[in-house]
């Protein structure tokens, strides 16, 4: 080999060493950045990034979807209490197994206390995590490595694993015998052999292009499985220093080494580094090389005879970086407590419940086992009062952490009929979609259950003309009240407010008009309404007085007489 060739392999080899040890440099820096940046943000609101909703939540429901138990909160109720913007604003995970095991918890709580129960010692566990800063830090520092899995659930790469046939491995190792002839020809005739090496690496980096583009979404979702599995034995260091610890790396144990042989697989361990540039060097080499072909059809095998495994252990691990989560939202958001489980019939007992997304929200009290009726004119409160009543709830029974200074209730199946819409492509009008939301309730309320329903309904089927709207509203609502759901419903029509006097209890929100100005308290207050300020609104908001003035005399002359006149 002359000269020349020897110092341009030995100036590669250390340009290679060179930004080797840079990418470590790189790596630790960052690393003591994140650990930084985990200490302090213990105890603080997560930033939300401007209530920008990332694309990975659009496939959370995946773990759901596998694992649902008998009781599941539905669409409509989720969205009437704008759920997603809640769950953005509690999910202090840093994982895809926490993520939508944290979601799973939401979607599915418990009916019963300690039904998804893993560990016995899950309320220590929370308060164990919340004071040793160090164990939790070793905690989230693992998940930070574990990362995510993209804008998809891990849960769709597993179901679509068989379209991918049976794989072989021989078309990736023929190429290396013309590395290893242009090799050897490189010490005789060096421009056929480097001829040969660079004409083997293009065919290589063509080659793994295209077989890249198929395997990338699993190359994606085999990395993470492998960083998850090496990840999760951060348990061992620290599970001496807690009871639930030690339980769940008890669970852990002999899942992880069933699914040990899909460490063995040295190409799946990146994280994403965010441009590392010694992982830059290792993508090209494994391009020319298809070292992690072969080894991606290695573990396809392996993953495929491990699902159960696999999935045990993303449950386990997901279930404690929920715990995590709580530790997070109980230090960090104001006005939080661990509420009491009352057994069933007794209600609710409540101080000062407010809204999680709502900005000094003005607190509520309710103590009530009877259902509730709202009244109160536009803009008073009502529509934002069922909200945080059923966020309250649902979140005393997923996450046994609610937003009050103090809750008292019983377990309750949660439905809702609020923010309904027309639905175009159906053909379905507001009326419609109204009472398909209602029904869906009836319905529920008629199964043979130990627990009591929950409901919450705003303007009972505003979508008709008045007269019917109150025969019907009155006696869903008695349906409700006669079948012992705890019904929390807000309405505009006074009449009710009498007509169920003897089954609802009647709270109200009022208003302050004063200066040509309207303002309101908030504060739910017992009794219904005696005011009303549609027509007042209309005068604030600059619509000719003629039509105001003449608004009010018919709204007066009927209020008297009973009777409409033009």
């Amino acid at each position: 080999m002359d000269l020349e060739l020897l110092i341009i392999i030995c100036v590669a080899l250390a340009l290679v060493f060179a930004v080797f040890i840079r990418g470590l440099i790189w790596e630790k820096r960052k690393h003591r950045e994140l650990i930084q940046s985990l200490r302090e943000s213990f105890g603080k609101e997560k930033n939300t990034d401007g209530g920008k909703i990332p694309a990975r939540y659009w496939n959370l429901g995946r773990y759901l979807e596998k694992h649902k138990g008998d009781f599941c909160i539905d669409n409509i109720t989720w969205n009437d209490l704008e759920m997603d913007r809640v769950f953005q604003k509690i999910n202090y995970t840093h994982s895809s197994c926490g993520e939508e095991y944290l979601y799973y918890r939401l979607r599915c709580p418990d009916l019963r206390e300690g039904e998804h129960k893993l560990i016995q010692s899950e309320e220590e566990t929370i308060a164990f995590l919340s004071q040793d800063e160090e164990a939790r830090i070793a905690l989230e520092d693992a998940y930070c490595r574990i990362g995510y899995t993209g804008k998809f659930s891990l849960y769709q790469y597993l179901d679509f694993l068989d379209n991918l046939g049976e794989r072989n491995n021989l078309k990736h190792f023929v190429p290396y015998l013309f590395y290893a002839a242009g090799t050897a020809a490189c010490f005789f005739v060096p421009a056929v052999g480097f001829t040969i090496l660079i004409v083997t690496m293009i065919y290589m980096l063509f080659a793994s292009l295209k077989e890249k583009s198929a395997n990338e979404p699993y190359l994606v979702s085999f990395s993470f499985i492998t960083r998850l599995l090496r990840h999760a034995s951060v348990l061992k260091e620290i599970s001496h220093k807690s009871k639930g610890l030690s339980e769940i790396e008890e669970l852990l144990r002999e899942r992880l080494k069933a699914t040990s042989k899909l460490l063995r697989h040295p190409f799946f361990t990146k994280n994403d580094s965010g441009g590392n540039p010694f992982e830059i060097i290792v993508e090209y080499i494994k391009m020319i090389t298809h070292f992690d072909l072969v080894s991606f059809n290695n573990m396809l095998r392996d993953t495929r005879s491990h699902e159960a495994e696999i999935d045990e252990v993303y449950t386990v691990m997901g279930y404690l970086e929920y715990l995590l989560a709580i530790s997070h939202i109980r230090a960090g958001i104001p006005g939080t407590c661990v509420p009491v489980h009352l057994d069933y019939g007794k209600g609710i007992d409540a101080r000062n419940i407010h809204h999680p997304l709502v900005a000094g929200a003005v607190p509520c009290s309710v103590t009530e086992n009877k259902p509730l009726l709202v009244t109160g004119s536009n803009a008073s409160g009502k529509s934002t009062f069922l909200r945080e009543m059923g966020i309250c709830v649902l979140l005393s029974q997923a996450l046994n952490t609610t937003f009050a200074d103090e809750y008292r209730g019983e377990y309750f199946r949660i439905y809702s009929s609020m923010a309904l819409t027309d639905d175009l492509e159906a053909g379905d009008s507001y009326y419609m979609a109204e009472i398909r939301a209602l029904k869906r309730i009836i319905n529920a309320n008629k199964d043979d259950d130990k627990t009591r329903i929950f409901c919450l309904v705003d303007e009972v089927l505003r979508g008709t003309n008045t007269v019917e709207r109150v025969a019907a509203s009155t006696q869903v609502l008695k349906y409700f009240s006669d079948n012992n759901a705890m019904c929390v419903a807000a309405t505009h029509d006074i009449e009710l407010t009498y007509l169920l006097d003897n089954v609802f209890h009647n709270f109200h929100f009022d208003e302050e008009v004063s200066e040509g100005d309207i303002s309101f308290s908030y504060k739910l207050k017992e009794g219904r309404a005696t005011s009303r300020n549609a027509i007042k609104l209309l005068e604030l908001m600059g619509y000719d007085k003629e039509i105001v003035d003449r608004a009010q005399s018919r709204a007066q002359r009927f209020l008297d007489s009973g009777d409409w006149q033009l």
